[in-house]
Parts: C-alpha cells; structure tokens; sequence
C-alpha cells in the first residue's frame, strides 16, 4: 500500500492555521482552552494542557532517539492523507493541503492513529481490546511503508465496521520546523 502523498492541516477559520495551543506555554494554553466554548476541542478534559505538554516532550524525546532533528519545542500537526472527520473539530473549518515532500524527513514524526489515542492506549492496561504494537511509538518517513504495509491506512469506514478499530481515524503527523510552515501560513 502507498503512503499518502500529502499532509493535511485542519484549523479554525476565524483563529488561522499552524496555532499550536501548548507554543507559548502551560499559562497562555490554560488561557486559549478556557476560552473554547464551542465544537470538538471544546470538550477537552481539565487535565487535556498537562497530558499534551507531557506528550509532545515524549514524542520529540522518540523523534531524537531515531535520528530526528525537531526545531520546535511544539509540533504542528497533520493527517497523513485527508480526514473527513478532522473537519468535525471546527465550527468553520479551513484545511491546507501540503506535499509531504515539502518537508524534511529529519523534522517529520507519525504516530498511529492520533498522538493522544497512540500513547494511551499504550499507556493504560484498561484500553488493552485497541492496543496494536504500534501504539506508544513515533514513526519516521522511512518507517511509514512496513507501518502502512502491516495496520493499513486508518478510515472512518474501519472505524464504524469494527469496534477494535474504532479510534483509528487517520494517521498523524507531526512537523517540527517552521520554514515549510511559513510558506504556507503567508499563503493561507
């Protein structure tokens, strides 16, 4: 199976692209989560700040270890290949669609499925029914083939047709560095 071609960013119209909630710290995120009142995100649990500062320190921790070069302290984040249901997350949502090609492998991470679900189901013994070995692991570009080649390509079709599957909803991808970014966030 063919790996995507292209990364998708989902966002907020009215808020803009590439806004990462942790980028300016525990204080500033606390702030902007309080203040979503409205869609997906704003379902968010008390401790969503500290579970996702924690998370992203793992997985950029997991990207160095494999060789990965991140720029960022934060991640921006992306499907790999389109997400029908990513677009639920937003009351007016804007997608930008970028090349994966565009990037530089070295700043590029995966998990599979999204980051959050990844790790705990890793994490917690209680989430065992969905836990692939997968799970609790970042991927690099040159791992993407034998991961897709093995668990296959996420969808929501999978998703709604079988129960152990059904958090698998897309493949994320997380790009740390801001010079592909940029281009994009002045285009946008």
């Amino acid at each position: 199976m063919d790996i995507p071609k292209f990364l998708f960013h989902y966002y907020e119209l009215e808020n803009g692209p590439f806004r990462n909630i942790t980028e300016n710290g525990y204080q500033e995120a606390e702030k902007i989560q309080s203040q979503i009142s409205k869609g997906w995100n704003s379902k968010r649990p008390n401790n969503y700040i500290e579970l996702r500062l924690a998370l992203e320190k793992r997985i950029k921790e997991q990207l160095i270890l494999k060789g990965g070069k991140p720029n960022r302290n934060d991640p921006f984040y992306f499907t790999l290949g389109e997400c029908d249901w990513a677009k639920t997350w937003y009351i007016n949502p804007g997608i930008i669609k970028i090349p994966l090609t565009d990037f530089r492998s070295e700043h590029i991470s995966f998990t599979y499925p999204d980051s959050m679900v990844s790790f705990q189901f890793y994490d917690e013994p209680k989430l065992a029914t969905y836990r692939k070995d997968c799970n609790g692991q970042v991927f690099l570009l040159d791992e993407m083939n034998d991961l897709i080649n093995e668990y296959g390509i996420p969808s929501n079709e999978k998703c709604l047709t079988e129960e152990r599957l059904k958090y698998d909803k897309y493949i994320e991808a997380q790009i740390w560095d801001d010079e592909v970014i940029n281009e994009y966030k002045n285009k946008a």
